[in-house]
């Protein structure tokens, strides 16, 4: 079977894809993983064909006036209206391009913004992948919902009005599309047939999220799609630097670094000094390290969370699923998009300090972050719960299952 393996996004939606992508290709599958130029050596270093969708993804946070609005407000929406927005043509012109590289494929599978080539009719089985719950539900409200006492038919109307937004977004470009090639418009929103008529996964673990009970069949809650590294080195005297005292903490802040910035990094590092430990900074601005602090570029996270006391991270939805995996708790400093809801689901079960959002961040705050993370074993006993069960998930296999099940359509 071919699979087309489609995504767009930071380092932190191409890695899961990548992921899936070994799976199936462990299977005897022929997978393409289609992204930005930016990932074409991380798609390639896998064994993994790489067709390209246009535009530049690595840099979301490059742009000052995307820091800007991202330092001011953690909505979605800001930041959108901060970045540099494509034409019409652009983005219809990306969609046509991403319905090209899915060529000669028995199925096709997207993340968020290459759904639209799935709307717009690839010809082929295809499914989508959501980072959040997206699907219909009486047990929680939509994503970025206002929390009002106004019961389920309240919660379930969230869910109808977040999906009409995602369509009102993907329409005008999914159409013209549909224009150029010959085909009529479609006039009825498909956000709601995602997990009817086409499978929707949902690549996290349903020890973290359960699947609500009256999701319909063919939404999937998979496990998180890991990469295994065994044989991945640590950075030289990072190992000598963990085990010369206590377990240290860890700073990462993956792609958002920029909106970040020094500060971030001083006002940690002075919290967990006053708590007498040490730190370890992931990314971040160049800089010396000292006694008490070892600064890396990059490490696998699979190696080194497992090691340490705690994590202080962002929220993001791929550096929340390392720190699960490796069953420590967490401090989270979410700055924009998911991060506030993922923090809070984070702390909702018990496995992280309050969240410190970035945009409220003071010196005292993140200093009774760091001595409640230290000092209360609750956390850490919860932490390593539930982080059994994560590891125990099989989601790239899981979500391979679902593939061929659907693939095997077409054949």
């Amino acid at each position: 079977m071919k699979v087309s393996l489609q995504t767009f996004g930071t380092r932190g939606d191409v890695h899961p894809f990548v992921a899936l992508g070994i799976g199936m290709r462990e299977r005897g599958h022929d997978v393409s993983v289609a992204t930005s130029v930016d990932f074409q050596p991380m798609v390639e270093e896998a064994g993994l064909e790489f067709r390209e969708i246009p535009g530049n993804s690595a840099d979301y946070f490059a742009a000052p006036a995307v820091i800007k609005a991202i330092r001011k407000s953690p909505s979605s929406i800001r930041t959108a209206m901060a970045m540099e927005r494509p034409t019409m043509d652009e983005v219809t012109n990306s969609l046509e391009k991403m319905q090209e590289a899915a060529e000669g494929a028995d199925f096709l599978l997207t993340s968020l913004i290459p759904r639209g080539a799935g709307y717009a009719g690839p010809g082929l089985p295809w499914g989508t992948v959501s980072w959040w719950p997206i699907t219909e539900t009486r047990e929680f409200r939509a994503y970025k919902t206002p929390d009002l006492p106004l019961g389920p038919a309240y919660t379930k109307l969230t869910h109808t009005l977040s999906a009409q937004m995602e369509w009102a977004w993907q329409r005008p470009a999914v159409n013209k599309l549909r224009a150029r090639q010959g085909l009529s418009p479609v006039k009825k929103s498909p956000v709601g047939r995602l997990g009817v008529e086409q499978p929707i996964l949902y690549p996290y673990s349903p020890a973290f999220m359960p699947p609500p009970a009256d999701w319909p069949a063919h939404a999937h809650v998979t496990g998180y799609w890991v990469r295994e590294r065994p044989d991945q080195e640590p950075p030289a005297g990072l190992a000598d630097f963990i085990d010369g005292g206590s377990k240290p903490l860890v700073l990462a802040l993956g792609s958002a670094w920029p909106v970040y910035g020094e500060e971030t990094f001083a006002l940690v590092r002075d919290a967990v000094r006053r708590a007498g430990r040490r730190l370890i900074v992931v990314g971040g601005p160049e800089g010396t390290g000292s006694d008490d602090v070892f600064r890396v570029q990059e490490v696998d996270y699979g190696w080194l969370f497992p090691k340490v006391a705690a994590v202080i991270h962002g929220a993001s939805f791929g550096t929340t699923a390392d720190v699960l995996r490796a069953g420590v708790p967490h401090v989270t400093l979410p700055c924009w998009a998911d991060g506030p809801y993922w923090a809070d689901r984070l702390a909702e079960l018990g496995l992280s300090t309050t969240p410190v959002p970035f945009q409220k961040m003071t010196a005292e705050k993140l200093r009774q972050a760091v001595a409640t993370v230290i000092g209360d074993p609750g956390l850490a006993e919860r932490a390593a719960a539930i982080g059994e069960r994560v590891r125990a998930d099989r989601g790239v296999e899981t979500a391979c299952d679902v593939i061929e099940t659907w693939g095997e359509r077409a054949l």
